[in-house]
């Protein structure tokens, strides 16, 4: 591989990211009475129960509490100050996009599949493997790909400070950051409701893949 385009993203999860899946997993855990087990963990099943799966009950308030714990940090500040869910994506105020876009996003998924995926990102740490062994300087610096690293500049869970962490412990010549400069916080990167972000980032990608220098 010689080249490398990472974007709104991170190569280890960080410690303020791992605090914001405890929120979300422990919304979700709560319709079953259930409490996390920690960071990386699943969750605790109260004295005497077994597990057993969600009622629809359960499944239903679970989910969406999920999604409302969620809405927070999908955009940033500045996209709800801004309204941009009015202005771009065409929800009549804030409980319409809470209800019509968070809530139905979250109940259209499965929560053990959510629960597994969210194990998964907390645990996000590419040093967790042999030769690194947790070292994550040592891994950043194995990195031989050119890499153009860009998180959103109001990414709220991968933000541009972790990235520029990142590339600052590649070899010289290797990394460089370039962050979206958008208020649509983690949706920068996708799924494509931002337009001028898609655009922003086809030009970035066309540009490396013609010289990747």
């Amino acid at each position: 591989m010689d080249t490398i385009a990472p974007f709104c993203g991170s190569a280890r999860t960080s410690l303020h990211n791992q605090v914001f899946l405890e929120g979300v997993k422990s919304a979700l855990l709560s319709a079953k009475c259930h409490r996390s087990a920690g960071s990386g963990e699943g969750g605790v099943l109260p004295q005497g129960q077994k597990y057993r799966t969600w009622t629809d009950a359960e499944q239903d308030a679970g989910l969406r509490a999920f999604g409302r714990a969620y809405a927070g940090w999908g955009f940033s500040q500045a996209f709800y100050r801004e309204k941009v869910y009015e202005s771009a994506l065409g929800f009549k105020d804030l409980e319409d996009f809470m209800v019509n876009f968070w809530e139905k996003w979250s109940t259209s998924k499965d929560p053990e599949n959510l629960l597994v995926m969210l194990q998964t990102w907390q645990a996000g740490d590419c040093s967790k493997q042999s030769p690194y062994n947790g070292n994550f300087e040592k891994a950043m610096q194995s990195i031989k790909a050119k890499a153009l690293v860009m998180p959103s500049q109001t990414d709220l869970y991968f933000p541009p400070e972790d990235s520029d962490y990142e590339v600052a412990n590649m070899k010289p010549g290797v990394g460089r950051m370039e962050p979206f400069p958008s208020i649509w916080g983690h949706w920068a990167g996708g799924p494509g409701q931002s337009t001028e972000d898609v655009k922003w980032l086809d030009e970035r990608l066309k540009k490396l893949l013609a010289d990747p220098t």
